[in-house]
């Protein structure tokens, strides 16, 4: 890597650039402060090294969804999991012999398939006491991190509160509530909730379905996105019939689309059984929605009950109640849109940038 000398340098991996904002978002704010960012892929038999040959030892690592190095195969059982976890951990114990300051955003605090869990586990137990600084997107993951990774004090100490960015201008947001209504034939004055996204098993949209059916009236449920695997759209497709206020649309949805579904919508819901940061939250939020969520991870500090309906997961009449209590009042999710407009709007990635430099420049903590 060649950059000014004042400039940090960051290998940032696994890239995910084409599948989620986030990185290129980060990077482009990051640059924009004399940070050098490269990003590459977990595509190699040494992924980290093999970034570093390519572009040379960086001031920085930057690892983001950790599960990437571990898991490739949903089928590979426990023990070839650990296996790509010692392969990870001997490139980090090879880096911090380099002089490599070592940072790791942590998103989720396991796979969201929980394909191998306890190995899993155990990786991520060694790497948070390897890194230099854990970056985590609100304070109560702050907590959720210590606990579930075990960390003494010493090394819950290098945690940091960076928030997720926002999603102003990434994509179109220019069609209007009763144009996008128009496109998707929906009545003007009934209240509409929108799940969005990439549905997969812990996001558990057949129940979503299965519980909205169970209210009266005349709202309707939007179910929009592509489905994990044939399994998961099964299960979508047969909880969706016979209720004609239920419309699936499982497939991908162009970048300059996702306005209709988000203008059309009085609420998103993100009926999550485990979830750290959302993302899908955020992007809600930029397009100024109220949203249904549990009441678990980042959730209750990024919306709070000015943004949202939250409910208790652990709860089997939660869900349902919220979404009763959201479809009972549009004026109120209005406001809560209005709310997380605003909030979103403080999520600049500007700040969210500087604040990540200011953690590459901190000093390794290399307490043993």
């Amino acid at each position: 890597m060649t950059a000014p000398d004042d400039a940090i340098t960051v290998l940032m991996c696994p890239d995910y650039r084409e599948s989620n904002p986030y990185q290129s978002e980060l990077i482009a704010a990051l640059e924009d402060r004399d940070v050098d960012v490269e990003a590459t892929s977990v595509g190699w038999l040494f992924p980290l090294l093999a970034g570093v040959r390519r572009h040379g030892v960086p001031d920085v690592v930057h690892l983001h969804w950790l599960h990437r190095f571990v898991i490739t195969n949903r089928r590979f059982p426990s023990v070839l999991v650990g296996l790509l976890g010692l392969r990870l951990v001997f490139e980090l114990v090879v880096l911090r012999a380099l002089g490599v300051r070592l940072v790791w955003t942590v998103h989720n605090l396991l796979d969201h398939e929980r394909a191998a869990p306890r190995s899993e586990l155990a990786v991520r137990h060694v790497v948070a006491r390897l890194v230099d600084r854990i970056v985590v997107h609100c304070g109560d993951a702050i907590e959720s991190v210590a606990e579930t990774y075990r960390l003494p004090e010493r090394v819950s100490d290098r945690v940091r509160v960076v928030p997720h960015g926002n999603f102003a201008g990434v994509y179109a947001d220019e069609v209007s509530e009763s144009a996008a209504r128009e496109r998707l034939d929906l009545p003007p004055d009934v209240p509409v909730i929108t799940f969005f996204g990439l549905i997969r098993p812990y996001k558990r949209v057949p129940e979503l379905i299965e519980t909205f059916k169970r209210l009266s009236g005349d709202a309707r449920l939007l179910v929009v996105g592509n489905p994990w695997n044939e399994e998961i759209e099964a299960r979508v497709r047969a909880a969706a019939g016979g209720d004609e206020r239920v419309r699936v649309v499982l497939e991908y949805v162009p970048e300059d689309e996702i306005q209709v579904y988000m203008r059309a919508s009085d609420a998103v819901t993100l009926p999550f059984d485990s979830v750290l940061t959302s993302g899908s939250a955020v992007l809600a939020m930029t397009f100024g929605r109220a949203v249904v969520v549990p009441s678990i991870g980042c959730l209750p500090e990024l919306v709070g009950p000015q943004g949202g309906h939250l409910y208790d997961p652990e709860d089997p009449e939660g869900l349902e109640e919220a979404l009763r209590s959201a479809i009972d009042d549009r004026e109120r999710l209005r406001e809560m849109g209005r709310r997380n407009r605003e909030v979103s709007r403080r999520l600049e990635w500007d700040r969210i940038a500087e604040r990540t430099r200011e953690i590459y420049a901190l000093g390794p903590e290399r307490t043993p």
